[in-house]
């Protein structure tokens, strides 16, 4: 073995040209596989760090039996209690949570602060199995409605803004204005939910069977030990029936939707980050066919010797033995390089990825979400090297193993044409590699195509020169609603006293993203849908003068006025693809809308005007979600934060964006008690919105250009070793009057053969590829006319130049030279 092992260093040392060429080529093909693999791994396969986490489900209400994941809402006050009530049998423990932000600083002498925090049940920890690194967990008496004022910290919070305090636990913490004594730091690198520094308790109010169901509580459950996920929906199910039995009432739920908590964390990015992976595993392919093909061809060099080795007496097993562990000394060093790439690339490629962004990233981050490379990337990196060195060496080896011990070792045999069995092999990798990489290039072109339609997709108003930043309303801060409205007042004022700035409004929630809390309705005179009751729309809550300043268009109607108040007629807008839905063909304005079901206690709604449709960055969990309802501030703001907990303010300036500084600052004097946080530029906003789009665009098409490179290559390696066998055959061509020309047409007719193979197996491969990626990302469209002949004539060009260098030098064959040597 240690024999052999020497013997493999030194053809490696002989020839290192060959060895850098197969090299460079597994260490291309293994670090692009390496570091996607960093940074999947973080996101979709590390563990959550909790004990048993296989039984950590997340619960969503559904509003059909089927229980299927469209027709799926966040759970409510109502379906809440009434499973923790009926459901002890299938979990150990239901926990809810739901977002909130909190002041810090002001009443300290300190600039106002907006931190993020997370309002949450007293077994939401219990739940997770995680206790606090320091401290303790709420009790029963602070979850409750006028319960002491505590607060939990995350490690960070404690580390950086409170000096890492040794005595920080039972001391106090001024949150919106009001003292909060610190029972808990939790454990380091712990933000969970919401990428929380603060956490504080839910304290739910009392439900009755006639509060109006407000469907915004995130909430992880852990099932029974031995209870499948199959049969707790199932027993959900049957749990339903017995409470609508027991007590009717069409806002109960009729079943659930329960994922494991890790998997609803990323089920909306994991059929994206599929498409990356199988791009990174089809150039990896392509790298190993390559490695087989030059092992291979290195073997049909080395013929003789081979030969001469079996006549002096080396075993078939001996030849094999040899030949595999040259292929793995050279997957090894292959990987190590390709892992010294890859630590080089990961980072760039977290930066760039969904995972690396704050706006796009998954609830991932809120664990330990770093990405390493770590045992689990190093086992990765060296199972590729197995595959490769062994799966692929194997060829190369078993054809050492068959070499004939008579042609090799005659004359005529150093200028003989390669036998068809070795031909056809050869011909199979590159047309295999040539077919994935015209699959690969198809689909990086189609992702450009849908990656510009997108960045061209309107988004129905003005994002150019607009700043946004949200503030925080709690009711702790504002007593009354008089109050949040002279706080709001005041702060548009001082915006619009700015210089420089043109307009300043006020909305929830930012114009960028879908709404956090969807609204339930009804048409008049139209009967409800069914099972469910209710349709669903986008609410969004608009200051008057807010569709002007965003420059969307009104289409009918108004806008709101500052006489659409608390105690005025009940209105709203709807959008045109809202209008067009469920009165085509008619005005609009003046159709009554009826908020949540027909027999709820909460408004009828007059529709006074009709805005052009906008781009709402969609949440998949909200099923058939049909436009946006607009409301006016002043008729949301008295129903509190269970509506209204914060609000985006939007100022339009007339040329640069203003500094952050001095809409700080304007927002201090309007009312020191308000922090700005999230302040951002909506073109900017604009950009990052599609990150997971780009990332897939930018990591399939680099991809899609290694793939072609090492095809080309792959190509251009086979055709040069059938030049350098044919050399003899050449030469005797030139000499009965065959033309440079001549001959470059027969070298290229083989490589035109080979490219029209690999067409041919490509359009299937495509085909094959492009059902899968609908299947995962239905909005990816399928690759068109112009995709497939640029595909082709990328792959063409290419292809020309990587059979014309080993062409021409047959073409210039002396025929003397050639027949001398035999």
């Amino acid at each position: 073995m240690l024999t052999d092992l020497r013997y493999a260093i030194r053809m490696m040392l002989k020839s290192p040209g060959f060895a850098a060429v197969v090299v460079i080529t597994l260490a291309l093909g293994i670090g692009a596989n390496t570091a996607i693999f960093s940074v999947v791994e973080g996101a979709l396969l590390r563990p959550l760090p909790f004990p048993h986490a296989e039984e950590l489900v997340r619960l969503y209400e559904a509003q059909d039996e089927n229980g299927a994941r469209s027709g799926t809402l966040n759970m409510s006050e109502q379906t809440l209690q009434q499973w923790r009530e009926f459901g002890g049998d299938i979990f150990q423990g239901i926990a809810a949570a739901t977002g909130a932000n909190v002041t810090v600083g002001h009443t300290a002498g300190e600039p106002a602060r907006n931190v993020q925090a997370a309002r949450i049940s007293q077994n939401f920890l219990i739940v997770l199995g995680l206790p606090p690194a320091q401290g303790r967990n709420f009790t029963n008496d602070e979850d409750r409605a006028g319960g002491p004022a505590v607060a939990m910290i995350s490690d960070d919070f404690w580390r950086n803004r409170l000096g890492q305090r040794p005595d920080v636990v039972g001391s106090a913490l001024e949150l919106d204005g009001v003292p909060h004594t610190i029972v808990g730091v939790m454990p380091k690198a712990f933000r969970h939910p919401y990428r929380s520094d603060i956490w504080l308790p839910l304290a739910l109010p009392p439900w009755t069977s006639a509060t109006a169901p407000n469907h915004y509580i995130y909430s992880p459950a852990r099932l029974r030990r031995g209870v499948t996920i199959t049969q707790a929906e199932a027993a959900v199910q049957r749990m339903c029936a017995a409470i609508n039995q027991t007590a009717p009432n069409p806002n109960n739920a009729t079943g659930a939707y329960m994922p494991p908590l890790r998997e609803s964390f990323v089920m909306d990015l994991r059929s994206k980050i599929a498409i990356i992976i199988g791009a990174a595993l089809c150039a990896l392919i392509i790298a190993a066919a390559n490695f087989a093909g030059l092992l291979l061809a290195r073997v049909i060099e080395r013929e003789g010797e081979l030969a001469l080795r079996a006549a002096l007496g080396a075993s078939k097993q001996q030849l094999v033995r040899q030949q595999l562990i040259q292929a793995l000394l050279f997957a090894l060093v292959g990987t190590l390089s390709g892992l010294l790439i890859a630590s080089w690339v990961t980072p760039w490629l977290f930066s760039m990825s969904p995972e690396g962004s704050d706006l796009t990233g998954s609830a991932m981050r809120e664990f330990d979400y770093a990405v390493r490379m770590d045992w689990p990337v190093f086992g990765f990196a060296v199972g590729i090297m197995l595959l490769v060195g062994v799966g692929f060496g194997l060829l190369p080896a078993v054809r050492a193993s068959r070499t004939d011990l008579r042609s090799p070792m005659t004359v005529a045999a150093r200028g003989s044409t390669l036998d068809n069995g070795t031909h056809r092999l050869l011909g199979a990798l590159v047309v295999t590699e040539l077919a994935i990489a015209i699959a690969i290039l198809m689909a990086s072109i189609t992702t450009t195509q849908y990656f510009r339609r997108l960045l061209d997709e309107p988004w129905g108003f003005a994002t150019k020169n607009r700043t946004m930043f949200k503030t925080g309303l709690s009711d702790y801060l504002f007593a009354d609603t008089a109050a949040k409205q002279n706080a709001i007042d005041a702060t548009l004022t001082q915006l619009r006293a700015l210089p420089g700035f043109q307009a300043a409004t006020v909305t929830m929630p930012s114009p960028m993203n879908a709404s956090r809390n969807l609204v339930t309705f009804n048409i008049e005179g139209a009967p409800p849908p069914e099972p469910r009751g209710f349709h669903l729309a986008y609410l969004r809550v608009a200051a008057p003068g807010y569709f002007k300043t965003m420059a969307q268009s009104l289409l009918r109607g108004r806008e709101f006025l500052d006489s659409d108040s608390a105690g005025a007629m009940p209105v709203c807008i709807v959008t045109e693809s809202f209008a067009r839905r469920f009165w085509p063909g008619q005005n609009a304005i003046g159709k009554r809308v009826k908020w949540g079901r027909l027999d709820s206690p909460r408004p009828w709604l007059t529709v006074v005007g009709v805005v052009a449709d906008m781009k709402a960055i969609e949440d998949p969990r909200d099923g058939e979600v049909i436009g946006m309802i607009a409301r006016p501030l002043a008729q949301l703001l008295p129903l509190g934060s269970s509506q209204v907990d914060e609000v985006t303010y939007i100022v339009q300036s007339q040329g640069a964006t203003q500094s952050e500084a001095t809409i700080r600052n304007a927002l201090a004097q309007a009312d020191p008690r308000l922090a700005a946080y999230e302040l951002n530029s909506l073109d900017r906003l604009a950009d990052e919105s599609r990150t997971t789009e780009r990332f897939v665009f930018l990591l399939v098409s680099l991809f899609g250009a290694l793939g072609l490179i090492l095809a080309a290559v792959g190509l251009h390696g086979l055709l040069s070793l059938q030049v350098a066998r044919r050399w003899r055959e050449f030469g005797i061509r030139s000499a009965l009057g065959a033309t440079g020309k001549q001959i470059i047409e027969l070298v290229a007719g083989e490589g035109a053969r080979l490219l029209t193979l690999g067409f041919m197996l490509g359009a299937l491969v495509t085909w094959a590829t492009v059902r899968i990626i609908h299947s995962a990302w239905a909005e990816m469209p399928s690759p068109n006319l112009v995709a497939c002949l640029a595909a082709v004539g990328i792959l063409c060009a290419v292809a020309t130049l990587a059979c014309w260098i080993p062409a021409r030098r047959a073409s210039r064959v002396d025929p003397i030279i050639a027949l001398r040597s035999e």
